[in-house]
Parts: structure tokens; sequence; C-alpha cells
């Protein structure tokens, strides 16, 4: 077993996204030496780099990068840095294919090289594609549907072929609808919930790219920090991959009645149904039982409540097109 206390300094590439600037709060708050390497895109989430980290605007692409890595004796890297959603692939399929494929080879690459003790990797459920028996669990079969699961996957092959036999310890972590404070609500090709939560910012009807009968598994920010951090602490992870979700299944129009519920907005608000968009699965649902057992982790806060301090935080923001000044971490400057 390892401990969080042998992390000594971090890596978080994407370290300044969505996901990423949760997961190094947390770091930050446990004492640890944390760089960020990011593009500060503000494609998924609002771009956030902590003021106690060491931040560098690179490319995970650009391989000068690794020769400015090398001597900061990094025994962690978390690598979340990604084209993190299926509809924008299509848009720009080289840069998917370059950021989650080779850099994701780079960064492997990097850790044998430099004797990196540990990589945690953020993969997507994109992986299993669509999947008509409902329910997925980590040996379901890998049948990707998109560009962006087919990058994401070649990222975890890249990891398991340099890795296996090194120094370095890995993790997977398939990670299914992570949702919460901090998203780009300006954004509408990422994230369904905040997508659905920006046509109500702007006071628009809420447009749907596909059938309402269309499921999701639905986490939290902080329960999927939980779950990156938990893991570094337990030897029963190295080498495994798992499926990171709540384990609930949820409608999109169940989803659509918990927003207006959570933003007080009357039942009949006006929702459009627009056809379907590449690369979007029908529906997705997780087994959990794997990542609850070995990591000792459950969910803790539920779709509702999420909701409810989404609502909180978005009814203080004016419709701007630029939204760094409204991060939620934004007092802690």
């Amino acid at each position: 077993m390892t401990d969080t206390k042998k992390m000594k300094h971090v890596l978080v590439t994407g370290g300044a996204g969505f996901i990423g600037a949760y997961l190094v709060k947390r770091l930050i708050e446990m004492d640890i030496k944390v760089t960020i390497v990011d593009k500060l895109l503000d494609v998924g989430g609002i771009s956030y780099v902590h003021p106690k980290a060491n931040f560098i605007n690179a490319d995970i692409c650009d391989t000068s990068l690794y020769s400015r890595l090398k001597d900061l004796n990094i025994d962690t890297i978390y690598h979340l840095a990604a084209q993190s959603a299926g509809e924008p692939s299509y848009d720009n399929p080289k840069f998917d294919i370059l950021t989650n494929s080779y850099g994701t080879y780079l960064i492997a690459q990097f850790c044998k090289d430099s004797g990196v003790k540990r990589l945690i990797y953020t993969s997507t459920v994109a992986v299993y594609g669509n999947n008509t028996s409902g329910l997925i669990d980590e040996k379901s079969n890998i049948n990707p549907d998109s560009i962006y699961g087919v990058s994401k996957y070649s990222g975890e092959l890249f990891i398991k072929q340099i890795l296996s036999n090194s120094k370095t310890k890995f993790t997977i972590f398939r990670v299914f609808n992570t949702y919460g404070l901090g998203e780009n609500l300006n954004f509408q090709k990422k994230g369904m919930v905040s997508i659905y939560i920006g046509y109500i910012w702007k006071k628009k009807p809420i447009s749907v790219k596909g059938s309402l009968e269309r499921y999701r598994d639905f986490t939290f920010v902080t329960d999927t920090v939980d779950s990156l951090i938990s893991c570094h602490t337990k030897s029963i992870s190295f080498g495994e991959i798992y499926n990171l979700s709540s384990g609930v299944k949820t409608h999109v129009r169940d989803l659509l009645n918990s927003i207006l519920i959570a933003f007080n907005l009357p039942k009949d608000y006006k929702i459009e149904e627009l056809p379907g968009t590449p690369g979007d699965s029908f529906g997705f649902h997780s087994n959990s039982d794997k990542i609850k057992k070995h990591l000792n982790w459950s969910p803790k806060i539920e779709l509702n409540v999420g909701l409810k301090e989404y609502y909180k935080w978005v009814k203080s923001i004016p419709v701007v097109n630029k939204l760094d000044p409204f991060h939620p971490f934004l007092k802690l400057r």
C-alpha cells in the first residue's frame, strides 16, 4: 500500500480544467506540491489556475515540454488533459486524436523514462460505445462509436503497453458523466447537465439533441475527485481499470425534470427536441461494484442535491461571454 504522504510533487495535466481544478485544489489542501500543465482553452470548464500551484502553459503533444519536466522530481501524474467530448471530436478529429492518443503516449513514455511512481489516467465511458445490454461493467465489450472513444481507448492501450513492466504503477478510470460548478455554460457541445442549464441561464428554451429516452450516469465533481485521490493509497488499484460513476441510471427526461425543479421553473418550460449528434451514445449506465469495493468509495452527493448547488452558483452569474471572473474558486486568490 502507498500513502498519500509519499506524494511529494504531483503533475496534473489539464489541471486548470473542470475536474482538474477541483483535483488540484484538493491536493494543495493536503499540502502536496502541484504542477499544472494546461492550455487554458476554456472548453469543458472555466479555466482556473490555483495560485499555489506551479503553472506551465503548454501542450502535452509538444515534446519540448518533457525536458522542462524531467528535473522537477515528479512522483505522481494525474493525466486529465484531453479533448473530452464526443461531438467536438468530429469538428477537429486531428486535434482529438493527437491530444488523446499521442499526448497520452508521450505522458506514459515520460513516466517510464523518468521513473514516475504513479500514473492515474482519466479515460471515458465512450470506449464502450452504444451498449444494448443496458448495464456496463469493466468487462463489457469495448466498441467505441465515436472518434473521441477511439482516441481515449488508444490512450489506455499505450499506458498498458508502455508501463506494464515498468516502475510506474498505473490506474485507469473510465469516467462517466461528471457535472458541477465551474463548467463552461457558454459551451454547448460538452456536458449534458451544463448544456441544459446553459440554456436556462440565458433564458432560452432547452434544446435537446437526441431522444428524451436516452440515459446517463451522473456523478458530482467532488465525488469524482474523491475517487481519483483514494486510488493512490490502495495497491489493489495498481494496473486496474474502474468505471467511475454513481451507478444510478437517469433518463434525459428525468434529468430535465430534476433541473427544472432545482431551478424553481415550471414543468412546462419549453424544451425543443432536435436530431442527435455524431458520436452520441443512446445510453450508458454502470455497475459500480468494483470501484466501491476496491477503493471503498461511493458517491456522497445525489443528483438533486448537486443540481441545487449548481443553481446557487448559476443564479449569481450574469450572462456574459467570459466566465473566468465567476469561477467558484475565485475567492482563493
